[in-house]
């Protein structure tokens, strides 16, 4: 199991529109995706700002969506290349479950 993680920062006025979009466009494309486990959304305060961080599970990294899909006009910056974890131990038996 991949864990994909990326990040984005916005400011506090847009951290609502952005959050909106990342959750229902970006989030709903990859939950319906083949190889899709899971997805979180999750956010922060972050220096004036907001920090956005998207959490998606996939059962391989073949599965895993290339290049980030996660863009909006009003980030200021984000990563170009999403991290990849290999998720070992309970929680890979766990999300199997789910």
């Amino acid at each position: 199991m991949i864990a994909r993680v990326w990040r984005g920062w916005t400011a506090a006025d847009f951290a609502d529109e952005v959050a909106a979009h990342l959750a229902e466009v970006t989030l709903a494309g990859y939950a319906a995706a083949p190889g899709n486990l899971s997805t979180q959304l999750l956010t922060r305060p972050s220096g004036g700002g907001v920090e956005l961080m998207t959490v998606t599970l996939w059962d391989s990294e073949d599965a895993v969506p290339r290049p980030p899909a996660e863009r909006h006009r009003l980030l200021v910056g984000g990563q170009t290349e999403p991290a990849c974890w290999q998720v070992v131990g309970p929680a890979a038996a766990i999300a199997r479950a789910a």
